[in-house]
């Protein structure tokens, strides 16, 4: 994946010659490394770090959980408010009866979701670094069909700290802290539907953490969006596709391993 190399800018990555690598490789080349997710629309964030409670449910992972929805959605129709329609998407999200999900630090409920914290940062470096970003998310099958698809965006300010506390406070949302500090050892992006990636295999592999992007759950994600909003489909896909990529991009160093699944 020497394209990554070349977009990523992050401080994430593991020491030459880990010791997880390899075992990490033949589990996602065998498939062990996959368990059955229980809803298809994305809820939990690609980060590796483990919740301080168990999660309910087993989910799909995209940047943020249900952030990445909110992005594409406000990417392709526009600002509607300091949330961008945050309310307005976990109201749907509990119709469609799905939990709205959000990530936060360990000890601070105000902040710790690395996509929105650094959610300016992460718009801008992809609208700058367009082309190439183009090219990345082509080599990991997340496709760009329109061109600056979060342009839109730039500039545009998000109310941070209402985001979480909405998320914490209302009854059809939650917000999970999660422990620990970020020691991923690869960014895994799976193709298969309907699967993610099982934690208490990368916890017999050696106590590991990865990136978990579940590709597939974008495409549905962006259906969902459709049928619910009416927005265009390749607006939204491409939105998620620019989304996730340059989120990995921000977090990761350049030497991080990426492995694709599916």
């Amino acid at each position: 994946m020497g394209v990554f190399a070349k977009l990523a800018k992050g401080t994430i990555a593991p020491e030459p010659g880990h010791p997880g690598l390899e075992p990490l490789q033949l589990a996602n080349s065998d498939g062990s490394l996959y368990m059955r997710t229980e809803t298809n629309l994305p809820a939990r964030c690609i980060d590796g770090r483990r919740p301080t409670t168990p999660y309910a449910q087993v989910v799909p992972c995209a940047p943020g959980g249900s952030l990445s929805l909110l992005v594409a959605l406000a990417a392709a129709r526009g600002i509607t408010d300091p949330l961008w329609g945050a309310d307005e998407l976990s109201n749907r999200l509990t119709w469609y009866g799905s939990e709205g999900h959000i990530h936060a630090g360990p000890d601070d409920r105000s902040s710790g979701c690395g996509a929105l914290d650094g959610l300016s940062t992460i718009i801008d470096y992809a609208n700058e670094q367009e082309p190439l970003l183009r090219e990345v998310a082509a080599e990991l099958g997340l496709p760009v069909q329109v061109t600056y698809p979060l342009a839109s965006l730039k500039g545009q300010q998000i109310d941070t700290p209402g985001i979480y506390r909405m998320f914490d406070e209302k009854p059809d949302t939650k917000l999970t802290p999660l422990r620990g500090v970020h020691q991923e050892i690869a960014i895994i992006v799976n193709h298969e539907k309907g699967t993610t990636i099982d934690q208490n295999v990368l916890d017999q592999i050696g106590n590991i953490d990865v990136f978990d992007v579940d590709a597939w759950s974008l495409e549905v994600a962006a259906d969902w969006l459709v049928d619910n909003y009416n927005v265009d489909r390749k607006r939204v896909a491409s939105a998620l596709s620019a989304f996730t990529v340059a989120t990995l991009a921000i977090l990761a160093r350049p030497t991080m391993k990426v492995l694709l699944h599916g």
